[in-house]
């Protein structure tokens, strides 16, 4: 999508992405500019991988793009090599955009936010998982932080990314039921708000005793939020070390979410088998969080609050999906399935830095009659822009 056929358009995304030289260089140490034959320059062959990756051609479409345009002349079979070579490289001009970025903006007064969420991604034809992208997100830049691809049988870690004194790392229910992983943030530099199961960890009193939670639950006023310290147990493993204390916080669902989610669970359970318990349905009405977060920084309400963000990494990753198609894998070649990731990412990260400045700008007083210009769309506007079809778009009404 980011594929042009204007040269114009290409010398301006390259600008974004670095000096000709500079990627000659990252090419050839990656291993992937070793024999200059058909393409003769890395920043040939960042263009044809972006415009097999995020611009949506098949490999033959890009040859014959290609040699239409002057921009190289190769087979499809000498590509699909030179792009296998290439994925390690694309990942690392994926990796380069975000350092780039991580030092421009540095941080924010305060502790930062890190969302820390992981996407499924299938080969063509494929049911389960192939590959498993898991990303770090800001949402003050609304930009992507942190990226790393793995297969689909590597489980989410709330340890993966680096971890930095004055951040929270804010994770959903998925990271929460693994006692190792938050240990790793219990005893790191950040700080951490994950949503637990009331099952899902080993729960202790600060006795190392059996913790109470049903009992805890039941004690809370109707419509009212509650917390306390628990130690968190290490599920039997001896070598996981000791338990380690987290502060937990109950939070009252709204009438009509607690309902929508008792009766969900009325209605799965029968279907899988199971008799449903008076426990279950009295902590469907709640919302379970554990954080590192002292009483004196931030409230149970504020602790909430940061949570409730947690939806922003979900909608970005909506938007990979819907307007780069990053669901819409073509490969099934392991080495061509990164390159051809990679290559969205690095796309997405360019659309991200292009479309900073419009959110960074003073927004103007909301007009009922005007349609918001959310992020969804604006970013559509960026890859409308650099596919030329604006210009078109713009051309053809002002002649009609």
């Amino acid at each position: 999508m980011l594929m042009n056929y204007s040269h114009d358009n290409w010398s301006a995304i390259l600008a974004h992405i670095g000096k000709p030289e500079e990627l000659d260089t990252s090419a050839r140490n990656a291993g992937a500019l070793t024999r200059r034959r058909e393409i003769r320059e890395a920043a040939t062959l960042l263009r044809l991988g972006l415009a097999y990756g995020p611009g949506g051609m098949s490999l033959r479409e890009v040859t014959a793009w290609a040699q239409l345009h002057d921009v190289a002349t190769l087979s499809d079979v000498a590509l699909l090599k030179r792009l296998q070579n290439a994925a390690d490289w694309f990942g690392t001009l994926a990796a380069q955009t975000l350092a780039v970025r991580a030092a421009v903006t540095g941080c924010t007064s305060g502790k930062g936010l890190r969302l820390v969420d992981g996407t499924a991604i299938s080969e063509p034809g494929g049911g389960s998982a192939e590959w498993r992208l898991h990303m770090g997100y800001d949402p003050h830049t609304c930009q992507f932080t942190d990226f790393e691809l793995t297969d689909g049988r590597d489980a989410e870690r709330l340890d993966r990314f680096a971890q930095t004194a004055d951040e929270i790392h804010i994770a959903d229910r998925g990271f929460g039921s693994r006692p190792e992983c938050i240990r790793s943030l219990a005893f790191g530099e950040a700080d951490y708000i994950v949503r637990v199961h009331w099952r899902g960890l080993r729960w202790l009193t600060a006795e190392v005793m059996r913790f109470d939670m049903m009992g805890f639950l039941c004690g809370l006023d109707c419509g009212k939020n509650g917390e306390t310290t628990v130690m968190i147990g290490n599920s039997g493993n001896k070598k996981a070390g000791d338990p380690f204390p987290a502060r937990l916080i109950a939070g009252s669902l709204p009438p009509e979410k607690a309902l929508i989610s008792k009766t969900r669970l009325l209605s799965e359970n029968p279907r899988k088998g199971r008799v449903v318990q008076a426990e279950p349905l009295k902590a469907a009405g709640h919302v379970l969080l554990l954080t590192s977060l002292s009483e004196d920084e931030y409230s149970a309400e504020q602790v909430a609050d940061c949570y409730r963000l947690r939806w922003q990494i979900e909608l970005a990753f909506k938007r990979l999906k819907s307007l780069l198609h990053l669901d819409a894998l073509r490969a099934k070649d392991p080495e061509l399935a990164k390159e051809w990731i990679f290559a969205n990412l690095l796309a997405a990260f360019l659309i991200d830095d292009i479309i900073q400045p419009s959110l960074d700008f003073p927004p103007e007083v909301p007009d009922p009659k005007r349609r918001t210009n959310s992020l969804w769309r604006i970013t559509k506007m960026v890859i409308l822009y650099y596919e030329g079809r604006i210009i078109k778009r713009v051309h053809y009404l002002s002649s009609g």
